[in-house]
């Protein structure tokens, strides 16, 4: 890393960093989301004899139509991802955490990460997505959000039409805004902290397009948001929330087993003893950018 990055990284709040992540890493996580349509469609036949269908239009006209017609089996495949070997992979890639250490000032052996997940947003959906917001607001790990990062990455081209994210350039010294979270209009709809469209305004409004490879990282404390999907294929990224797990601000964590109901009653249809599975709710469910 240049100088220069790391000066426009503590400026901005975020940098861009183009090509970073290996193609490979990429393709491999996008071979584990058809893998796993295939087993909650039950449809791997649609795509007989096509070579790497997770990138085919026909793909995204699937997961589209298996959300709108079977929403659990599409949280199922969410699910699933989150605690996938190539995505976890993926975000603890050298080229990743290199550029972490070096945002956060920090050895990579100081470093402690979570919520990696990957992100499947179809067009014209909005149940998981935020307006303007800070991620220090839904990430507690560290009191100050300086001591912690976000990096963002698409797996397929991020554009203008299929909600690429925004950015507030130098939002970050604003230092956390105390807000106060917004009703659920449902259990389908995640906890949202908004931020006042009077505050957002004194910044410019940057749209991050990335090709897959590219990766953005950001300040916790970054003003940012999703874009709206107005196109024909479903926007998928990942992300993942690093922390400086050696400051004195550092709270240390776990993260909560949860068992999707959805699947467990599928599980017991099929004659599967699960008397050691216990009967959870989601925690509130965070899934941001």
């Amino acid at each position: 890393m240049t100088v220069e990055s790391f000066e426009h990284y503590e400026k901005e709040g975020f940098f861009i960093v183009r090509n970073l992540i290996p193609i490979q890493r990429i393709d491999t996580l996008l071979e584990s989301v058809f893998e796993l349509y295939c087993k909650y469609s039950g449809k791997s036949e649609d795509f007989k004899d096509i070579e790497k269908p997770w990138n085919t239009e026909l793909f995204h006209q699937k997961l589209i139509e298996l959300r709108k017609n079977n929403s659990e089996s599409f949280g199922a495949i969410y699910d699933s991802l989150k605690t996938c070997l190539s995505l976890n992979q993926l975000v603890s890639d050298d080229t990743i955490t290199d550029y972490v250490s070096q945002f956060l000032r920090k050895k990579q052996s100081e470093i402690s990460m979570s919520d990696p997940v990957v992100r499947l947003d179809p067009p014209r959906d909005t149940r998981n997505i935020h307006g303007w917001h800070q991620d220090r607001s839904y990430f507690p790990q560290n009191r100050d959000g300086h001591n912690g990062l976000v990096c963002w990455a698409p797996l397929n081209k991020a554009t203008i039409e299929n909600g690429a994210i925004h950015v507030c350039p130098e939002s970050h010294k604003e230092g956390l805004l105390q807000l106060k979270a917004e009703e659920k209009k449902d259990e389908s709809y995640t906890t949202r902290f908004v931020i006042p469209e009077d505050i957002v305004k004194k910044y410019k409004d940057i749209i991050v397009e990335l090709n897959p490879g590219d990766a953005v990282f950001f300040d916790m404390l970054l003003f940012h948001r999703s874009g709206d999907n107005i196109s024909n294929e479903i926007r998928m990224s990942i992300q993942c929330r690093f922390h400086t797990a050696t400051a004195e601000d550092y709270i240390p964590f776990d993260l909560i087993n949860y068992y999707s109901p959805f699947i467990k009653q599928k599980l017991l249809e099929n004659n599967y003893d699960c008397s050691d599975i216990p009967d959870n709710i989601r925690q509130p469910p965070v899934v941001l950018n």
